[in-house]
């Protein structure tokens, strides 16, 4: 195998195979540069239509260098990505539910403390992406793929709306813009989290939820599992035009009474009890656990979209 030299590599000091994106001599790497979205959008299209995979590139996450296919780390911090990291440090087992092409598991993986993470996806090219990350960086041991929807039933089928690797695909025509102009439509096997649960005798700690307002779907297909008062929920919530905000929390907090669980809104770390106070919002995070709980100590003081260690 033919193997490039990579004199900008000072954290390791590896050579990377031919195929591995080559920095120029300024340093600046050009698929790993923040690029302007709209030149981003084009590229991504143009390989999806041609089929052809993302390149390899050298990347650091949490002070580990990495080597991902390009795309799957943001430029910039999201607004939960210091919330879901003090999370992960006190998780054993975190389901990651809407992993796309495996930002948050990798996150995990990371993690000494995590002992395992289940990879939900119903977006079967994200997914193989997100397992071709966690394997091209020895992370999969720990690592479980369920190429699925998270619902409130199994054994069901659901219209997927999405494109490529898509991180917005989402079951909600209105949400999924791009796919939706395109008529790119998928159908897909659904699962609760309480047969994963079952199948794979777990119960998790942490429950990362990102699926594009989806969110009271998936929650009701844990329920089992949540009444053992063992699992915090990361909820990212999303308001589609089929499911406006006010809406779709209030869907959240009817689950929430039902097993006995409080709600947080994070960017205000203050506990709430009706969806007024986030009706304003396109996108927010909820913390969910059980109603007896205190807010976590080692959440107090981190804002939204806060920088992760090493950054």
């Amino acid at each position: 195998m033919e193997f490039i030299s990579d004199p900008n590599n000072h954290n390791t000091g590896r050579e990377l195979p031919w195929y591995t994106a080559r920095r120029r001599p300024s340093g600046r790497n050009p698929l790993t540069s923040p690029k302007p979205s709209f030149f981003r959008r084009v590229e991504s299209r143009v390989r999806y239509q041609l089929g052809l995979p993302f390149p390899w590139v050298q990347q650091s996450l949490l002070g580990h260098d990495l080597v991902l296919r390009a795309g799957t780390l943001r430029d910039e911090p999201d607004y939960d990505d210091a919330w879901l990291f003090a999370c992960l440090k006190h998780a054993d087992v975190m389901f990651d539910v809407g992993a796309n092409v495996g930002q948050s598991a990798l996150m995990a993986l990371l993690c000494r403390n995590i002992k395992q993470v289940v990879l939900v996806e119903a977006n079967w090219e994200a997914l193989s992406v997100a397992a071709q990350n966690l394997v091209r960086n020895n992370l999969s041991v720990r690592a479980r793929f369920v190429g699925a929807f998270a619902a409130e039933a199994s054994n069901t089928t659901v219209d997927f709306w999405t494109v490529g690797t898509g991180a917005a695909g989402s079951m909600y025509e209105g949400h999924a813009v791009t796919a939706a102009r395109e008529g790119s439509v998928k159908r897909v096997p659904t699962v609760t989290l309480d047969e994963l649960c079952e199948t794979y005798d777990t119960v998790p700690d942490l429950v990362k939820i990102d699926v594009e307002g989806a969110e009271s779907k998936v929650l009701h297909g844990c329920k089992q599992t949540a009444t053992r008062h063992k699992t915090r929920f990361l909820v990212e919530m999303h308001s589609p035009p089929e499911l406006p905000m006010v809406r779709n929390a209030a869907l959240v907090f009817e689950w929430a009474k039902a097993v006995g669980y409080a709600v947080w809104y994070l960017s205000g770390a203050i506990r709430i009890e009706t969806p007024e106070p986030i009706q304003h919002r396109g996108r927010c995070h909820l913390l969910l656990q059980p109603a007896d709980w205190r807010y976590p100590d080692w959440l107090v003081g981190i804002k939204q979209s806060a920088p992760l260690p090493g950054a």
